[in-house]
């Protein structure tokens, strides 16, 4: 395998874990701002219970101990954890990646002193 080769490889799989971090972090932001619809969209249906609801703080309280709210904050976490993941493999390949650039360059070097 030559040196473009292994080039090729490297940056095909920074790549591919560019691609799936990205979509993560865009799961990671639908989420976050779906939270705050939510929540809004339970606090409008609170409000109809009736008077002791009135307030904004019953209304997120009620809002807050909802099911729906719940699974929804479950989701967020686990995608908050996919993209963590992520944002890691990425880091980990842009370290190799750097490793392999430095090997490279030192060997050009090396050569450089032998030819």
């Amino acid at each position: 395998m030559t040196d473009n080769d292994v080039l090729e490889k490297k940056m095909h799989e920074l790549r591919e874990i560019g691609l799936k971090h990205a979509k993560a972090k865009g799961d990671v932001s639908l989420l976050e701002h779906g939270r705050k619809i939510l929540l809004s969209t339970i606090m409008q249906e609170v409000m109809m219970w009736g008077k002791e609801y009135s307030t904004i703080a019953a209304q997120d309280r009620e809002a807050r101990a909802n099911p729906k709210y719940a699974e929804h904050i479950k989701a967020l976490a686990i995608a908050i954890e996919e993209e963590t993941k992520w944002a890691w493999e990425k880091k980990i390949a842009d370290m190799n990646f750097e490793a392999w650039k430095t090997r490279m360059i030192n060997q050009t070097v090396e050569r450089k002193k032998y030819a």
